[in-house]
């Protein structure tokens, strides 16, 4: 270690400048003269006696008179002891404000930058196991691993997940039985480039963190319905729509679920202009009490706007604007839009399809 860092780490542990310049000598010797000491250090000869005096008084040093007044170290343990657990205690400090930073605690509508991919895993973590709807994710296929645990036990509180999977960063897939999706997502779509880390959770959490080794290493972990919507349209859009699907609970036949309006309309359009009559149910959120709302019935209308607007076959980039399916109950005609409605009466949070009949 070089003399200054020691001189700097004994003023640290509560010596002045000069009694750890004079400690090191004397450390360095054994024993020597006050003389010899002044003259090794930047003490003034003035001055060395009462730095001598003060070590002796702190136990550091023993002073005696032989040809003229010396000093000797006495056993430097309590010293070395001393520093050592300072260093244990920095050490932990550093460690505390490390997890302090890599694990801020988020407040609603929060955005949180962090610098480790492992603290944006945990959140996702975290974020699954309170999911109350919906889990999309764009993972490599350890990450997918990983996370498996927590996906089935959300998979087991019927909620909805889409996965779509990248290869790993050597470019292949593991095994079909480490991947096992069963029980564990709804969709799977496979994505043959590498994609960022992501997660999204119901309409309000999203997890974001390029992968290692792509050249930065962030995260971006946000309680946000606003900042989730664009994410939520990059993973529909950049991630899943354009790629085929692998894996899906779902077959072709009623019952079908969805929690994207959009692609629900893209699906049934065609069917309700060719003269189907679609019965569905739907839960979802009152636009202006934020309440609960649970509607059944036939659907009478369908609105959506697009590139081509009069599309009866549209594609889902084709409803891109505003989307709206209007049920009639028996009793009233109810409007369910999409995620942040502006005009309709809910905000869909689920829906499936009960039946879809054709009059002979």
């Amino acid at each position: 270690m070089e003399q200054t860092v020691s001189l700097q780490a004994l003023q640290n542990a509560g010596f002045t400048q000069y009694e750890a310049e004079v400690y090191l000598e004397i450390l360095k010797r054994g024993s020597a003269s006050a003389i010899d000491l002044a003259n090794a250090s930047n003490v003034p000869k003035s001055r060395v006696y009462d730095v001598l005096r003060d070590l002796e008084s702190d136990g550091h040093v023993e002073i005696y008179k032989q040809d003229n007044l010396r000093a000797r170290v006495l056993d430097p343990d309590a010293v070395i002891a001393d520093l050592r657990q300072r260093a244990e205690s920095f050490a932990d400090t550093a460690d505390e404000l490390d997890d302090l930073w890599d694990e801020p605690e988020l407040t609603e509508n929060d955005l949180t930058v962090v610098k480790r991919l492992e603290t944006v895993i945990e959140r996702a973590r975290q974020y699954i196991r309170t999911a109350e709807n919906e889990v999309r994710l764009a993972v490599l296929p350890e990450q997918f691993h990983e996370l498996r645990p927590v996906l089935h036990e959300a998979h087991d509180r019927d909620i909805f997940i889409k996965l779509s999977l990248s290869p790993s960063m050597d470019g292949s897939l593991p095994p079909d039985d480490y991947l096992d999706f069963e029980n564990t997502t709804s969709e799977v779509c496979y994505r043959e480039f590498l994609t960022p880390f992501v997660v999204i959770v119901d309409h309000s959490r999203v997890c974001f963190a390029p992968q290692r080794g792509s050249g930065t290493e962030f995260g971006i972990i946000a309680d946000n319905r606003q900042l989730t919507y664009v994410f939520h349209w990059y993973f529909q859009t950049t991630l899943w729509d354009s790629f085929e699907t692998i894996y899906s609970v779902h077959d072709a036949s009623p019952p079908l679920t969805y929690v994207n309006i959009r692609q629900c309309v893209a699906d049934i359009a065609p069917l309700f202009h060719e003269g189907a009559t679609i019965q569905l149910t739907a839960r979802g959120y009152d636009r202006v009490t934020g309440e609960e709302r649970h509607v059944s019935g036939r659907v009478t209308d369908l609105i959506f706007s697009g590139p081509t607007t009069d599309n009866t076959y549209p594609a889902l980039c084709e409803v891109s604007g505003q989307v709206s399916i209007f049920v009639d109950d028996g009793e009233t005609t109810h409007s369910i839009g999409g995620w942040l409605p502006q005009v309709e009466d809910i905000e869909l949070e689920r829906l499936t399809i009960e039946s879809i009949e054709y009059t002979d």
